[in-house]
């Protein structure tokens, strides 16, 4: 269930984001999908309970805000600076990037790095891997959400339609394997979201048709999600690593 301080949040993030533009925030527009940041920003406070944080690939910003208001120095970094003007309205500074696998911060910096929805898009996952390991202090925190599973059915018929964006996915095992081998002991994985909680690339009508039914969507998937077999065509993995 959706707390006082959650619903106080979505209510503030949708004010600051143009729902008007079609297509421009696919996997925001409704109250499930951004719950399931809020859900990702309680969980790294579950292992962390402050310090400084990268947000590796912010995107719009939505993770620097939620842990922002958990009481987290946050660093934003991105690619490029362009469609950013959700972190200016946060009084968030984005750190744009200048060679996608270095990073421009001194050793040990950070106590966690979160990876969301970005692993996955990087030319170099070993050698971008390789830099958050030196960035952050030993013993500290690497959150990996929604890396693209190999087996989702919906990743699947995304790319049957034409509407993938993920051309690099893993396995649990796969990205075990790596992170194993650089230099990361895995913590927690497991599987996500089951049932999707954006129709990305139809129509507007049937996605605010499907938004309807947000509560009874979310009480599905934590079924489907934690049953065995069954989760693993779930569409992400989710894992907490730690540096040795």
């Amino acid at each position: 269930m959706i707390n006082f301080d959650s619903k106080r949040e979505i209510t503030e993030l949708k004010k600051y984001i143009a729902y008007n533009k079609k297509g421009t925030n696919p996997h925001l527009d409704s109250n499930i999908g951004l719950f399931r940041y809020i859900k990702d920003a309680d969980k790294i406070k579950t292992f962390l309970p402050q310090g400084k944080i990268l947000d590796w690939g912010c995107g719009l910003g939505q993770m620097s805000y939620f842990l922002k208001n958990r009481g987290f120095e946050v660093v934003s970094y991105d690619i490029d600076q362009g469609g950013r003007e959700f972190l200016s309205r946060i009084g968030q500074l984005l750190i744009a990037a200048k060679d996608p696998v270095n990073l421009p911060f001194p050793a040990a910096s950070f106590d966690a790095v979160l990876s969301s929805g970005v692993l996955e898009h990087v030319s170099d996952p070993v050698g971008s891997l390789s830099e958050i390991s030196r960035v952050i202090k030993k013993n500290s925190y690497l959150f990996v959400f929604r890396l693209p599973n190999k087996y989702s059915y919906i990743e699947f018929i995304s790319d049957c339609l034409g509407h993938g964006d993920h051309p690099v996915k893993y396995s649990v095992r796969e990205i075990k394997q790596i992170l194993k081998s650089s230099g990361y002991e895995v913590l927690q994985i497991g599987y996500r979201g089951f049932i999707p909680y954006n129709l990305k690339g139809f129509h507007p009508l049937i996605r605010r048709f499907y938004h309807l039914l947000d509560s009874l969507l979310s009480m599905i998937d934590a079924v489907l999600t934690f049953l065995p077999i069954v989760n693993v065509f779930s569409t992400n993995i989710d894992l907490v690593a730690r540096k040795k």
